[in-house]
């Protein structure tokens, strides 16, 4: 085997190793938002487990019934990678998972060949990772559309409580901060509690933590209040 055989063979070896990850959604897609690859793990991120990879290869994602808010949001931000040669780091939150994206560019083989973005994704929750993230290197870049899965029970308020209750909070912390009572906080925190059907207040904690909520994240476009998916899009219970 010569030296361009060999290469190649690894190359095909390291990318069959990366897409096949169960921790890692891989996704490659035109700055227009056709998706040209999609590997299961990506899939099953973003689609319930009835879709198959191939039967979105081809597709645009604002054919496949994500709202135009979030679809407008990712291919703004996927022709400024492309225009700037530069990577970004996506946070957003996904049926109620905090999630990081990787998105970098793929230049084109020659003139003809399109440019390209690679989209690596990992659900991360509120640790020391998650920190490290948002301190890294590569522009962080938040999504202003979150899809809260089994949380979109809750209302704005009860959401900021919640992320604060994963930051380890006490209900006296979050009453300060809030500038609110500690009754009224002792109030929103039972009804989050009953929606959730979690009364034990470590439950909420480790709810949150893997949600990985910010109190930013109350003010976000919520993909419960916007057009819903059609059929074979997200499915948020699978969360629940």
């Amino acid at each position: 085997m010569n030296t361009n055989d060999e290469q190649t063979a690894m190359s095909a070896g390291i990318w069959n190793t990366f897409t096949t990850d169960p921790t890692t959604g891989i996704t490659i897609l035109t700055a227009d938002g056709e998706i040209l690859f999609i590997n299961e793990q990506s899939t099953r991120i973003f689609f319930n487990e009835s879709r198959e990879p191939g039967s979105l290869v081809g597709v645009s994602i604002y054919d496949i019934g994500f709202p135009k808010e979030w679809a407008d949001e990712r291919v703004e931000l996927m022709k400024e990678i492309i225009r700037s040669g530069e990577r970004r780091l996506l946070r957003t939150i996904w049926n109620g998972k905090q999630q990081f994206s990787w998105m970098s560019p793929v230049p084109g083989d020659d003139e003809q060949d399109q440019d390209r973005v690679i989209v690596v994704t990992r659900r991360v929750p509120t640790t020391y990772e998650n920190e490290y993230l948002m301190d890294d290197e590569i522009e962080v870049v938040r999504s202003g559309v979150i899809c809260l899965g089994g949380l979109s029970v809750l209302t704005a308020r009860e959401l900021e409580i919640l992320s604060l209750l994963g930051q380890g909070m006490s209900i006296k912390e979050i009453a300060a901060t809030l500038y609110r009572s500690v009754k009224t906080i002792e109030n929103h925190r039972e009804a989050i509690g009953r929606k959730l059907k979690r009364t034990r207040g470590v439950e909420l904690t480790v709810i949150a933590q893997s949600a990985g909520l910010s109190i930013e994240d109350s003010k976000r476009i919520r993909m419960d209040k916007v057009a819903r998916p059609e059929s074979g899009g997200y499915d948020s219970s699978k969360d629940k």
